[in-house]
């Protein structure tokens, strides 16, 4: 009997390899950084710990890929020498140890204790005959808050950390010195793809990912060339690449062409800005919040309603220096921009801070209730 799913085209031999979540059996362009990050891990295989690491590089670099891949490797030989931890530290230290604590142990929750009793509770999870390696993904959102549990976990025995983070200065948040004393990692940065890199990526993931001849010859070089214009973010090419497949799908055709991916690309833009949004600490959430409610407000003034809002969410603000450095990553990331004019002859000049008019007020709005309402 015919199903309505038989006139469904047939173009995916697997659509997951497509995914931010598929870690593929090989990485081209990241070999170098597999062996140098797998140099240091294989401490672990003697019952060493290994040195903390820190990794760099923009987003779509393929940092969060290239770790996975090595800890993959490592579950394999090490057997039961090595526990691993992987967690996105989006949020407190104590919300971030918890998380830390339940990938070692599902029936671990940390609610009502204090950080010092929660620390406490971990370290009587660890097995001592093992090394722990815990992986603290996007460090630089918990930093927002403190690097109280940096402190913890560079002091205890037997455990490597791994921190990553696109933020090249990210060590700069670090402001407490007995964790700059204590949290000494080697540092490995990932350089930026090219064109012809990208085209490489995407060539080795659609040969899994689709049937053969299913994408037009110009489909991969102009996902590769629209990814050039994200500093040539992998994640972004393999998203194209994604909805692409998916619009071809839609419109009951049997081949991924050039303009599914310019349809592709609004999509792609849509969900680009919702997850950019999503990924933001509380702090930057707050601060994007308090431009939206104030658009044309002094610097000053932004940080004071954002400070309002802090207090009330989280009991704490932070002082105007941080908020700034905040205030100056949505800058860069597009969100927000400043506006400088002038008070009248001698008179000088003051700064105004607006939403960035290249962006969907609304879109902004919708997903900040919804990111807010996830995480308050």
């Amino acid at each position: 009997m015919a199903s309505i799913f038989d006139e469904i085209p047939d173009i995916y031999k697997d659509r997951e390899v497509l995914s931010h979540r598929f870690v593929p059996d090989e990485l081209p362009h990241r070999e170098k950084e597999i062996r140098e990050i797998a140099s240091y891990l294989k401490h672990a295989l003697k019952g060493s710990t290994p040195p903390n690491l820190l990794i760099l590089g923009h987003t779509g670099t393929g940092k969060t890929v290239t770790v996975k891949k090595v800890l993959q490797e490592l579950s394999k030989v090490a057997g039961d020498k090595v526990d691993i931890s992987y967690v996105i530290a989006s949020g407190t230290p104590f919300q971030v140890l918890n998380d830390v604590a339940a990938e070692l142990d599902p029936g671990v929750s940390f609610k009502g204790l204090s950080f010092k009793e929660a620390w406490n509770r971990f370290r009587r999870l660890l097995n001592k005959d093992k090394v722990t390696i815990v992986v603290l993904d996007e460090i630089d959102k918990m930093l927002t808050y403190s690097s109280e549990l940096l402190y913890f976990l560079s002091r205890e025995d037997r455990i490597c950390t791994i921190v990553l983070s696109n933020k090249i200065n990210v060590m700069d948040m670090i402001r407490d010195k007995r964790v700059l004393s204590s949290f000494n990692p080697i540092k490995i940065v990932f350089p930026k793809y090219n064109a012809l890199q990208l085209q490489d990526i995407l060539k080795s993931r659609a040969e899994k990912a689709f049937y053969d001849g299913v994408l037009e010859e110009g489909v991969i070089p102009l996902c590769a060339a629209l990814a050039m214009e994200r500093e040539g973010d992998a994640r972004y090419a393999l998203d194209l690449l994604l909805y692409a497949g998916d619009e071809a799908v839609r419109q009951g055709g049997s081949k991924v062409t050039v303009e599914h991916v310019r349809i592709a690309r609004m999509k792609v833009e849509e969900d680009f800005v919702r997850q950019s949004i999503r990924n933001l600490s509380l702090a930057q959430k707050l601060l994007l919040l308090a431009v939206l409610k104030n658009e044309g407000a002094s610097p000053k003034e932004i940080y004071n309603l954002c400070n309002e809002y802090l207090k009330k969410f989280r009991g704490e603000g932070l002082s105007h220096r941080r908020l700034s450095s905040l205030l100056g990553d949505l800058e860069l990331y597009g969100f927000v921009m400043y506006v400088r004019k002038g008070m009248g002859r001698g008179r000088g000049t003051v700064w105004h801070v607006y939403l960035n008019d290249t962006i969907d007020r609304r879109l902004v709005e919708e997903t900040l209730k919804e990111s807010l309402l996830e995480e308050i």
